[in-house]
């Protein structure tokens, strides 16, 4: 986003009332400036667990991004900043990934010290058992989810999957590096650390992992070309959908 889009959504979020300060973070494909046209614009907001819930506070901030990012779909992710803080604390990959990649677009001043905060753990080390452990019950937490449609269950599935290959990759790599860590948050990036960069340490089995993960990667995406499609992608993407179906009653075989 260029300098006059970001100050005219600093300027509006300025007028939302909150009951402590936030931030918003930028991050993903477009940040990076390796997007395509179909990429999303994903943000991170860091609020209270209090402004979180009020109604309306999340839908205003939803709302500016997305009127001021008019040409492609806007993602809004959230957190409260004593969760971020643990899950920086342990090397959280989506935790990481924010901390090393993303630029703050409202809330400086907080975003600066939280920064602080991930200089200081980068200094004390992580202990990759308590990170894997975390990773596993993320995984847990997903895989008890009933989805109430087949878009939510490949979303689903596409988690427990990117989870389950992170704690492999966390298992067998010693001596991973911040930059790796954040990787394993970036879809595009931790298939070819497994494919390329770990190929000879990683199992078999979570060389199959990642290859399924590509193509439920993918899925997700076609679905939101769905009304743009053609007849023939019509149906490649109806088998897709029935192989998801299948994948997700034995997905907890497979991870």
């Amino acid at each position: 986003m260029d300098n006059l889009k970001i100050e005219k959504i600093q300027y509006l979020l300025n007028n939302i009332h909150s009951l402590q300060p936030f931030q918003i973070l930028f991050y993903g494909s477009r940040q990076r400036k390796d997007h395509n046209e179909n990429s999303d614009y994903n943000f991170f907001m860091i609020a209270s667990a209090q402004d979180q819930i009020r109604t309306g506070f999340i839908t205003e901030v939803t709302e500016i991004l997305e009127s001021e990012n008019k040409d492609a779909t806007v993602t809004l992710i959230t957190g409260d900043k004593d969760s971020i803080i643990y899950r920086m604390s342990i090397f959280e990959p989506t935790a990481v990934h924010l901390m090393e990649l993303s630029e703050p677009i409202y809330g400086h001043k907080e975003f600066e010290s939280l920064q602080t905060k991930w200089e200081e753990c980068k200094k004390k080390g992580n202990d990759t058992r308590e990170l894997i452990r975390y990773l596993e019950n993320r995984s847990k937490f997903y895989r008890n989810i009933n989805s109430k449609t087949t878009k939510d269950d490949i979303s689903r599935i596409e988690k427990i999957l990117s989870l389950n290959i992170q704690s492999w990759v966390l298992e067998v790599v010693d001596d991973i590096s911040i930059t790796e860590i954040a990787f394993l948050d970036i879809p595009s990036r931790i298939t070819k650390l497994v494919k390329y960069l770990y190929k000879h340490q990683i199992p078999d089995d979570i060389h199959l992992l990642t290859s399924i993960y590509e193509e439920v990667h993918e899925l997700k995406r076609s679905m939101r070309l769905l009304l743009d499609s053609t007849e023939g992608k019509l149906d490649k993407l109806k088998d897709s959908i029935t192989f998801i179906k299948d994948l997700s009653k034995e997905i907890e075989k497979i991870v």
